[in-house]
């Protein structure tokens, strides 16, 4: 039985650091995680700016509709942020946050794995 609460996937087989994304339940999210914890990085232990591996989170949800003539349609994409991190949080919906905290929490964990030989 899994300890987190939610669905995570990854969406490309990364197994070094640097920009990763993929999906978390219905959301999509992407990162960027260093080897070494980061000055400006986000504290897994409460979210604030702190010592972390990870420097850049966002998440968010896109919409897609055809707007316009139908026999010249066009698409328009809308993509709605709920958490976005860049040295700082610039956005933050407080309704996700054991969303976003599970996320950091298992990055944190994938990202600090040792292969020993």
């Amino acid at each position: 039985m899994s300890e987190y609460n939610y669905n995570i996937k990854i969406d490309k087989a990364v197994n070094k650091y640097g920009y990763i994304k993929g999906q978390i339940d219905n959301y999509a999210w992407y990162a960027l995680v260093h080897k070494e914890e980061m000055e400006f990085g986000i504290n897994p232990k409460d979210l604030s700016k702190g010592s972390g591996r990870i420097t850049r989170l966002c998440l968010y949800k896109e919409h897609t509709d055809f707007l316009g003539n139908p026999h010249l349609p066009s698409l328009h994409t809308k993509r709605y942020i709920f958490a976005n991190y860049q040295r700082d949080w610039s956005v933050f919906n407080r309704n996700y946050y054991d969303m976003v905290k599970e996320l950091i929490t298992y990055l944190e964990r994938r990202y600090s794995l040792h292969v020993v030989k």
